[in-house]
């Protein structure tokens, strides 16, 4: 097999038609090595220098078995074979791998082309990341399109409330959640009464909040109304009400916020300081068997912003023990 011949394999008539088949296997591979990320692009040289390799064994295989005296029309049927094809295709593809990872030094072309031109982001992972990180920031002070549920009402109520400062909305949103639902959840209680504030007069609001436990027979409801009226009479009475809709809820058994139960008159002997103390204690334990079963988190949409009243009633139970403790012993010796 002379040269004349070999040259014939390599680039025959239809030449230009397998270096742009080849071509476009090459640029097939490069765009592929970009969308898969690959680490090394070069390792694309490897498979199509290996295909060439192999497939010119089997096109010279073909062409060796014509004699070097053979006509010419012989030696140009025999370099026209598929396997021959198949070789110029694979070593035209070689040579364009070859020539794009020069251009894109050490890179795909793809993808180095596309960032000089502004087109390929070099770092979509961090861009990602960034993306996700403003979305979980945004996503928290996004208003329910179409409320529905409990939670979506006050969800928006809050909102308005604590990120908006939109009184309007949020008194608008909380009461519609109270006419439409009964959350029994303390803080959507207490955003009725803070958003409530700005619209009603106090003794109307509480009122409002009163009918508004025993309509919906709402417990903390009626518990937070229970909060912040003036008597401690009216507050028991309501805290009792609150305790026959929702047995397990610790907060109608004793309510750490209503400081004014832990009032002592000063004209009271120490027999019923005894009395009143030890009811103080009792309460607080109450609470806390209570809450033993059933999570106090339980009645809160967003207990993560409450206070840990199992512990705050804890601590109060040490002290109103010691105290109780103390009277105790006053009782005792005027008994003498």
């Amino acid at each position: 097999m002379n040269f004349a011949t070999l040259w014939r394999v390599i680039w025959p008539e239809r030449g230009p038609l397998f270096v742009v088949v080849g071509g476009i296997v090459s640029l097939a591979g490069d765009f592929a090595s970009f969308l898969a990320n690959i680490a090394s692009p070069q390792i694309l040289v490897w498979p199509a220098v290996g295909l060439a390799g192999l497939l010119s064994w089997f096109c010279l295989g073909q062409v060796s078995k014509v004699p070097a005296g053979a006509e010419a029309a012989a030696q140009e049927q025999a370099i026209q074979c598929r396997e021959c094809d198949a070789f110029r295709v694979m070593l035209f593809a070689s040579v364009g791998v070859v020539l794009l990872l020069l251009a894109g030094q050490g890179t795909t072309a793809t993808e180095r082309i596309g960032t000089q031109l502004g087109m390929i982001q070099e770092d979509v992972s961090a861009i990602r990341e960034d993306a996700t990180a403003i979305r979980d920031v945004t996503s928290s002070g996004e208003l329910v399109r179409n409320p529905r549920s409990a939670e979506e009402f006050f969800r928006n109520a809050w909102i308005h409330n604590m990120i908006r400062r939109d009184a309007d909305q949020s008194w608008a949103s909380i009461q519609e959640l109270y006419r439409r639902h009964t959350p029994n959840k303390m803080d959507a209680a207490e955003l009725y009464i803070n958003a409530g504030r700005s619209y009603l007069p106090r003794e109307q609001l509480l009122n409002q909040m009163i009918e508004t436990g025993r309509e919906r027979r709402d417990a903390s409801m009626l518990v937070v109304a229970a909060r912040n009226v003036d008597a401690n009479d009216q507050a028991r009475a309501l805290y009792a009400e609150a305790l026959a809709l929702d047995p397990e809820l610790p907060f109608a058994h004793w309510d750490p916020m209503r400081v004014q139960l832990v009032a002592m008159d000063p004209t009271a002997n120490a027999e019923q300081h005894l009395a009143q103390y030890q009811g103080v204690v009792a309460g607080l334990q109450s609470f806390l068997d209570v809450a033993s079963r059933k999570p106090v988190a339980s009645y809160f949409y967003i207990p993560q912003h409450q206070a840990d009243y199992e512990t705050l009633v804890r601590g109060q139970l040490d002290t109103y023990r010691g105290t109780v403790a103390n009277w105790q012993r006053v009782v005792d010796m005027r008994r003498r």
